[in-house]
């Protein structure tokens, strides 16, 4: 039920909302801003709910990269032994580096990110296809006649 009512909440309200060509929270608050501006309170509460949505925004915005980095490094212990002391720094590391990139533009994380993508995903059908040859009975997952 609660993806339901995400999703509807999502669909009804959040989407259709266009201040000038702008969404998000931030036009979504001063919709309901302008909308409210004739019962007094009801306008503040609306522009401190959006205030707060906002700050859940940017809380969320800058505490997500910072977990998916450092559990990407974390991953790195598995591989290389001594490495649990280097952790942090290297998260941060690639945090500097990222948001130092960030800051040209999203073409420029691209020409950085595709090839690496490319790489990724090169790598994971490999190891893929290694362990299907290794193991083809995984393959009954797909269709138990097999």
């Amino acid at each position: 039920s609660l993806v339901w009512v995400v999703s509807i909440k999502y669909v009804i309200f959040v989407l259709r909302a266009d201040n000038q060509g702008e969404g998000g929270v931030m036009a979504l608050s001063a919709l309901a801003r302008r909308a409210a501006a004739p019962f007094g309170r009801l306008q503040t509460f609306v522009v401190v709910a959006g205030l707060i949505g906002a700050a859940l925004f940017y809380g969320d915005s800058m505490i997500t990269p910072a977990i998916s980095v450092l559990s990407a490094v974390e991953g790195l212990e598995i591989a290389f032994d001594g490495l649990e002391h280097w952790t942090v720094p290297l998260a941060l590391i690639v945090l500097i580096g990222l948001f130092l990139i960030q800051k040209h533009g999203t073409a420029r994380i691209g020409i950085l990110f595709g090839p690496v993508m490319v790489l990724w995903f090169g790598a994971l059908a490999a190891l893929g296809v290694y362990g299907v040859i290794q193991q083809p009975e995984v393959l009954q997952a797909m269709n138990p006649v097999w």
